[in-house]
C-alpha cells in the first residue's frame, strides 16, 4: 500500500508535468519569461548587452546565462522550455520526497505516514502551477530551500553549500538566506565562500573578459534599479496593506525590511543555540521562507511555491505527531489549498490579487515558529 501511495504521487508530478509539456507544445508562443533568459544567453555569446533599461528583464547574474546556455541551444526552442521547467519540476519533486522521508522515518504509527509524499505533493503542487506555467526560477529557487535546510539540518555542510549557491545562480534575493546562513553555521562559511568563487569564475566564461566584467558592473545597477519596479503588482506584505487602503510609504517598506531581516537573525541564533543545526536548520528555512515573500519588494502572486513546501511539511506533521493539534495541520492544508487562488477561475484571481497570499502567510506564520517534533530526531546518514 506505502508504495502504491508513493507511486501515485509521482503520477500526480508526472500529470502536471505532462499537462504543462502539452500545453506548451500546443501553445508554442506561450512561453512565460523564459524569453528574457533565451534573450540572456544568446547576448552573451553575442557579446551585447543583457541589462536593457528599467526595472524589469532580465534580473539574474551573467552566472545564470552561462549556465541555462545548454537550454538555450535545444531545437526547436519549445523542447527547451520543457527540458527548463523538467529541471525546476523535478527539482520541486526531489525535495518534497526527501521531505516525505524525513516524516517516514520519524512516525511511532507507520501506517498513518504511507500517503506522506501524496499528501505532500498534493498540499505542495497547487501553488506551483503558475510558475510551472510562466517557466520561472521560483520552482527550482523553493526546492534548493528545502535541500539546503535538510543539509544543514543533517549536517551536510557542503552540500548544504551548494544548494546556497545555486539559488545565488537562481535569483539575487538568495542573498538573504545566504548572509543568515553565514553569519550562524560556522562550519558552512568556507564552502560557502568557495560557491561564491565557482560563481565568479563561471560567471567570466567569455571570450572577452572586458565584456564580461561590465556586464557585472551592469548587473549590479540593474540589480539597485529593479528594487523599486515600475508596473509590478508586487504581493508582500506592504501590497496587501496598499491594496487594503493604507499608504504605501517607502521609507516605511525599507525600515521594516531591515527590522525583519535582523529579526531573522536573531531568530535563527537563537534557535541553534537552543538545539544546534536541527533546531537552526527549522530557523533559516521558516525566515527564509517569510523574507521571500512578505519583505520582498518584488515578490508576485505566483512566488508563492518558494512557502508552500514549509506549509505542507508543517500540515502533515501536525496531523499525525501530535493528538490534539491536528486543527493546526488542517488550517495549514486550507492556506496551502488558498495560495492556488491565482489558478482558480478569473473571477476568483481577480478578488484575490495581491492580497490573499500574503494574508495567508501571515496568518499562518505563527504556526511554524515551533519545529514539528518530527524535524528533529534522527538525521538522515546518506552522504547528501
Amino acid at each position: 500500500m506505502r508504495n502504491r501511495w508513493n507511486l501515485f504521487g509521482f503520477a500526480l508530478l508526472g500529470l502536471v508535468f505532462l499537462g504543462m509539456s502539452l500545453y506548451l507544445l500546443f501553445n508554442p508562443d506561450r512561453t512565460g519569461v523564459v524569453p528574457n533568459y533565451r534573450f540572456a544567453s544568446s547576448h552573451w555569446w553575442l557579446g551585447e548587452s543583457m541589462y536593457p533599461g528599467g526595472t524589469h528583464g532580465f534580473l539574474y547574474a551573467p552566472t545564470f546565462a552561462v549556465l541555462f546556455t545548454p537550454f538555450y541551444l535545444i531545437q526547436p526552442a519549445v523542447v527547451g522550455e520543457i527540458m527548463w521547467r523538467l529541471f525546476g519540476f523535478g527539482l520541486f519533486g526531489w525535495g518534497l520526497w526527501r521531505l516525505a522521508l524525513i516524516l517516514n522515518g520519524k512516525s511511532s504509527e507507520r501506517r498513518e505516514f504511507d500517503s506522506t509524499f501524496a499528501l505532500l505533493v498534493l498540499l505542495a503542487v497547487p501553488a506551483s502551477l503558475a510558475s510551472i506555467n510562466n517557466g520561472q526560477t521560483n520552482l527550482a529557487l523553493s526546492a534548493s530551500l528545502v535541500l539546503l535546510c535538510i543539509s544543514i539540518r543533517n549536517e551536510k555542510w557542503n552540500f548544504a553549500a551548494a544548494c546556497l549557491t545555486l539559488s545565488l545562480v537562481l535569483k539575487p534575493i538568495s542573498l538573504a538566506p545566504w548572509l543568515l546562513a553565514f553569519a550562524v553555521f560556522a562550519p558552512i562559511r568556507i564552502p560557502l565562500l568557495g560557491g561564491v568563487a565557482a560563481i565568479g569564475i563561471i560567471g567570466f566564461i567569455h571570450p572577452d573578459p572586458t565584456y564580461a566584467l561590465g556586464q557585472w558592473i551592469e548587473f549590479v545597477k540593474k540589480l539597485t534599479d529593479s528594487y523599486s519596479p515600475v508596473n509590478l503588482r508586487v504581493s508582500d506584505l506592504f501590497g496587501m496593506l496598499e491594496k487594503a487602503g493604507f499608504p504605501n510609504l517607502p521609507l516605511f517598506h525599507t525600515l521594516s525590511r531591515v527590522v525583519a531581516s535582523g529579526a531573522a537573525l536573531w531568530f535563527i541564533f537563537w534557535k541553534y543555540r537552543r538545539g544546534g543545526s536541527m533546531n537552526g536548520s527549522w530557523g533559516l528555512w521558516f525566515s527564509t521562507a517569510i523574507i521571500w515573500t512578505l519583505f520582498n519588494p518584488r515578490v508576485e502572486t505566483n512566488s508563492y511555491v518558494l512557502i508552500s513546501p514549509l506549509l505542507a511539511f508543517a500540515a502533515v506533521s501536525y496531523w499525525t505527531e501530535v493528538k490534539g493539534e491536528k486543527w493546526k495541520g488542517a488550517i495549514l492544508s486550507i492556506a496551502c489549498i488558498g495560495l492556488m487562488c491565482d489558478g482558480m477561475g478569473k473571477p476568483i484571481y481577480l478578488a484575490t490579487d495581491v492580497w490573499l497570499k500574503p494574508l495567508i502567510a501571515l496568518l499562518v506564520s505563527p504556526l511554524l515558529f515551533r519545529m514539528p517534533q518530527s524535524w528533529k530526531l534522527v538525521r538522515d546518514k546518506r552522504p547528501y
